[in-house]
C-alpha cells in the first residue's frame, strides 16, 4: 500500500471538499474535518490493528511527511524518537487516535482541542477574531 498516496489524499479531501458554506474559521478545515483526517491517518498507520501507532508503524508515517515535501528521507533512531514524542500528544508512551485528533484539530482548524472539549463552544467565525489573531495567523502562513 502507497502511504504517501493516503496521506496526500486525505489533505487534499478534507481542504477542497466543499465546506466553503460553514463559517471562516482561518483554518485548513473545521473541527469535524480535523476529525477525519485523524481517523484516516490512524486508520491507515495502524497496520496491526491494535489502537496504537508504534515505532515501526511510524516509520512510514515519517518517511510520507517528507514525501508531501518532495524529499527521500531515511530516520534514524533519533528521528523516530523525536518524532513519536510529538505524536504522543500526552505523553503516555503511546499513539492512538486521540493523540492524532488533538495534533489535527491544532493544526487543521487552528483551535486547542483541550478548550474544544472545556467549553464545547463552537467555532467563531473569521470576523469575529481579534485583529492580532488574523495578523499572526497570516504571518505564519507566509512561511
Amino acid at each position: 500500500m502507497q502511504y504517501s498516496n493516503t496521506y496526500e489524499s486525505v489533505v487534499k479531501t478534507q481542504v477542497v471538499s466543499g465546506q466553503d458554506q460553514k463559517p471562516l474559521n482561518l483554518g485548513l478545515t473545521d473541527v469535524e474535518g480535523a476529525k477525519a483526517v485523524a481517523r484516516r491517518l490512524f486508520d491507515t498507520y495502524d497496520r496491526d490493528r491494535n489502537g496504537q501507532i508504534d515505532n515501526v508503524e511510524v516509520v512510514p508515517m515519517i518517511v510520507d511527511v517528507y514525501k508531501s515535501f518532495n524529499r527521500i528521507f531515511s530516520p534514524a533512531r533519533g528521528d523516530i524518537d523525536s518524532f513519536y514524542k510529538v505524536l504522543d500528544r500526552n505523553q503516555d508512551g503511546k499513539i492512538t487516535y486521540q493523540d492524532l485528533e488533538d495534533l489535527c484539530i491544532r493544526y487543521l482548524t487552528n483551535q486547542t482541542p483541550t478548550n474544544l472539549r472545556a467549553t464545547e463552544a463552537p467555532r467563531l467565525s473569521g470576523i469575529q477574531q481579534t485583529s492580532q489573531t488574523v495578523t499572526s495567523q497570516y504571518r505564519r502562513s507566509q512561511f
